[in-house]
């Protein structure tokens, strides 16, 4: 019995690991002008989560210094800023690889999407 008892126990466990390793997860890449990935992270998806609070948790969690504007808009991730006064570099959001329709903390998210955030300009 005792044996029986200590293979249904590892089987659980086993189990449990299992689950845990295959959380799902959004991945980010944050991209200079040059269409360089400065930045590259993982964050495990969250009921109700949109893409800007998931790259949010993951800036934070990888100690990546960024500044907002508004609360809704990203400025500066690092060293890559927008220019938020003449509008010649700015920041572009891509969902498996589409150009985004709706800002980042609009855009909903699911298991497996990459969300990339690219600096761009007009010329």
């Amino acid at each position: 019995m005792k044996k029986i008892l200590a293979i249904v126990l590892a089987l659980v466990m086993m189990l449990s690991f299992a689950a845990c390793s295959s959380a799902e997860t959004v991945k980010f890449a944050v991209s200079d002008l040059e269409g360089n990935v400065v930045y590259e992270f993982e964050v495990e998806l969250t009921e109700n989560a949109t893409a800007g609070v998931l790259l949010e948790e993951g800036l934070k969690a990888n100690g990546i210094d960024y500044e907002q504007i508004d609360s809704t808009m990203i400025q500066r991730i690092g060293e890559l800023e927008q220019d938020s006064v003449n509008w010649t570099v700015w920041w572009s959001v891509y969902v498996n690889g589409e150009y985004g329709q709706v800002g980042l903390w609009e855009q909903p998210v699911a298991a497996n999407d990459f969300i990339e955030i690219k600096l761009e300009n007009t010329f």
